[in-house]
């Protein structure tokens, strides 16, 4: 008998029974439908279970309904050899799968047939090792321990530190950033755009899966500048974030054969293999198989937790994050509803605040310094005004003197104005001997001369 191919499975009627009634559950749902990859999976899965194709899909549900027991054992024994080629929650999944394909097709399992459930995956104890958000007991209030993430990114290459920020802002699956084209951070006009924050909507690669999420103000910064500096030269429909250049040859038109250099796109293993050698250099996962904790995953599972500090509504969270099980009443909801419920999971999500914080320590010793500067200015311009006035009496005093100047003028070379030059010397001489005896006598009351004593 020859074996069926994996695409020969959706010729079954009990494959298209699946597969409708998995299509009908999540239109019930508010989804638009199964996406491709989520039936290439569980097909895939489906293949498995027939040997890879030496049994037929009805064949294994003629079995379930013969001996379901038989059924048990087979789906036991298969969770056993995956367990052995990937992780156990894993194979648990894949068990979902299959069990689904008989629940669609109308076969229960009794309650003493008893699949695996999921363990507490060992990756997610590593990660609680090095946790980023905590809650202070005495002020009430949850922690951003935002200094280890700060330290993780200066190690990385410029290009790497702008996709750490932009995956732990907005919640993307690192395929879905890279896939992004330079065109994303122009307006309508060609230009950068201006805004603050980007905005980002779209489906996601892996499920189809529509999202609306943002990038924070920090990772639009420095996203901005990752552009200014690295792509300032390249078209809209070019990648965003580029590896190494290669050479390709036109194949066709009237350019073939000619030889030019492109960037290529850089790879989820590429950014992967950056982010751990970051963490190697720091000190985390040496060890062959060690997970790495700031693994580019982990950034969005970092933002799930900052929106659940900042108590936003799941469904928004959902709709940010591209979850399959969200309802399209979130992803329909405007631009403005999403930047305000953004907003409050924002500072969870910043990694520079030191930088902000200075900057507007700055602007206040700023503002400070011009408050001092404008009261000196008006002390000194009330100082200028009475000066101003003073020097105005003056020079009325001085005009009122003008006449008795002129006649003194007259009699100066005169036997009588030499006389009356010298007496008004000497009476200003006796004026200043008078004042000095006064002094002096005031001098001897404060400290009066000791009387001698009789033995002096």
């Amino acid at each position: 008998m020859r074996h069926l191919k994996r695409k020969d499975l959706l010729k079954f009627e009990s494959v298209k029974n699946w597969f409708d009634s998995l299509e009908s559950n999540a239109k019930m749902q508010g989804r638009k439908g199964l996406s491709k990859s989520v039936k290439s999976m569980r097909l895939g899965r489906l293949w498995e279970l027939t040997n890879k194709g030496e049994i037929s899909p009805d064949e294994l549900l003629e079995e379930a309904k013969e001996d379901i027991e038989k059924t048990g054992k087979r789906l036991e024994d298969y969770f056993t050899a995956k367990s052995e080629v990937t992780s156990h929650n894993t194979a648990v999944t894949c068990i979902g799968y299959l069990r689904g394909f008989y629940s669609h097709n109308n076969i229960t399992f009794p309650k003493k047939i008893r699949m695996p459930s999921k363990v507490e995956a060992p990756i997610t104890n590593h990660d609680a090792k090095v946790s980023f958000y905590d809650f202070d007991e005495e002020t009430k209030e949850f922690v951003f321990k935002n200094d280890k993430i700060r330290h993780f990114i200066q190690h990385l290459p410029f290009r790497d530190q702008v996709i750490a920020l932009c995956l732990l802002s907005s919640g993307a699956d690192t395929r879905d950033l890279l896939n992004l084209n330079v065109g994303f951070v122009k307006d309508a006009k060609g230009r950068m755009c201006d805004k603050k924050r980007f905005f980002w909507s779209g489906n996601r690669l892996k499920t189809r899966q529509p999202f609306r999420t943002f990038f924070s103000a920090e990772a639009t910064k420095y996203l901005k500048r990752y552009v200014e500096q690295e792509r300032a030269n390249a078209k809209d429909n070019e990648p965003l974030f580029v590896g190494t250049e290669r050479e390709y040859t036109i194949s066709k038109g009237e350019h073939k054969g000619k030889h030019v250099e492109i960037n290529q796109r850089v790879t989820t293993n590429a950014v992967s293999m950056s982010f751990r050698t970051a963490a190697q250099t720091m000190g985390y996962a040496k060890k062959k198989g060690e997970p790495n904790p700031f693994r580019p995953k982990r950034f969005r599972h970092l933002f799930r937790t900052a929106c659940a500090i900042a108590e936003i509504d799941n469904g928004y969270v959902k709709a940010m994050m591209g979850h399959t099980d969200m309802t399209t009443l979130y992803v329909e909801k405007d631009i403005p509803l999403f930047k305000k419920v953004y907003l409050k999971a924002e500072p969870f999500l910043t990694v520079f605040p030191g930088v902000n914080n200075e900057t507007r320590m700055e602007i206040k010793d700023m503002r400070e310094d011009i408050v001092t500067q404008a009261r000196e200015t008006t002390k000194l311009k009330k100082e200028v005004t009475d000066l101003k006035e003073q020097l105005k009496q003056a020079v009325k005093q001085i005009y009122s003197f003008e006449p008795l100047l002129d006649t003194f003028s007259a009699i100066a070379d005169t036997k009588e104005g030499q006389e009356l030059i010298q007496k008004i010397k000497e009476a200003k001489l006796k004026q200043e001997y008078s004042e000095a005896r006064k002094d002096d006598e005031e001098i001897t009351k404060s400290n009066p001369i000791p009387k001698k004593t009789k033995s002096e």
